[in-house]
């Protein structure tokens, strides 16, 4: 896997004008110790720069000053943009830890958009956004993904009536626990159905409840099965987007 981390494109790190072959920065404290203490790069070593706009960029370590990498940005490296429709997942927030999972889930498999949501049986808190943006930029450095999903819901939780109106305009799916045996199988969208994108919408562990199916059914929604049993809120997440994914 490439070694992957984030500049700090601020002016007190040399680079208030964006990212230009030749630049030198200087990271910050937690990707200098990414970098150079969890991935043990040396000077020369090469690795992958995120420039926080979309942008990838090869880079080579110069060294370090009091703790803080320093590095040469070389050239931009040219990443491939499938033409993916848009993935809009809305989370019924369960427990901080499940909450960050599924945000690294959804980063992974291309969902573009994720709100959290407030349901009905919804135990956790909104984890802080200092908290998501960690998540989400260990999920970068994985998967190579140069643009972060979308959260929405992180001041504060949306309800339900409110989020099934948001893009109203794409087919949305629910995950649902009692949409099991072999003709939940055969609950999965044509491929045509959701060429312009889909919402998907995964419950906290604690399922859905009575009213929150039916208005789920009322603005359009369609179960769907994922599996014989009983999953966690991030397993469900990966399932989900899994099967809708095209």
């Amino acid at each position: 896997m490439s070694v992957r981390a984030f500049a700090d494109t601020g002016a007190s790190a040399g680079a208030s004008d964006g990212l230009q072959p030749g630049a030198r920065l200087r990271l910050d404290a937690e990707e200098s110790r990414y970098l150079l203490k969890v991935r043990r790069l040396r000077p020369d070593d090469r690795f992958e720069l995120f420039d926080g706009a979309g942008g990838l960029w090869r880079a080579r370590v110069l060294g370090a000053d009091g703790g803080r990498g320093q590095v040469e940005v070389e050239v931009e490296v040219l990443v491939p943009t499938p033409q993916l429709p848009e993935r809009v997942l809305l989370l019924g927030i369960p427990d901080t830890p499940a909450t960050l999972e599924s945000l690294t889930a959804a980063s992974e498999l291309a969902a573009t958009e994720v709100i959290l949501i407030r349901c009905a049986r919804s135990q956790g808190r909104v984890p802080s956004v200092q908290r998501v943006d960690r998540v989400l930029r260990a999920a970068q450095r994985q998967c190579g993904r140069p643009r972060a999903p979308r959260i929405l819901g992180l001041d504060e939780p949306w309800p339900l009536a409110r989020a099934l109106a948001h893009r109203a305009d794409l087919p949305g799916w629910f995950a649902w626990e009692r949409e099991r045996g072999p003709e939940a199988a055969q609950n999965v969208p044509a491929s045509a159905s959701i060429e312009p994108g889909l919402r998907l919408l995964v419950g906290p562990e604690g399922g859905l409840d009575a009213a929150e199916v039916e208005a789920l059914r009322a603005s359009g929604f369609s179960p769907l099965g994922l599996g014989p049993w009983v999953l966690r809120t991030p397993t469900a997440v990966v399932a989900g987007l899994t099967r809708l994914l095209r």
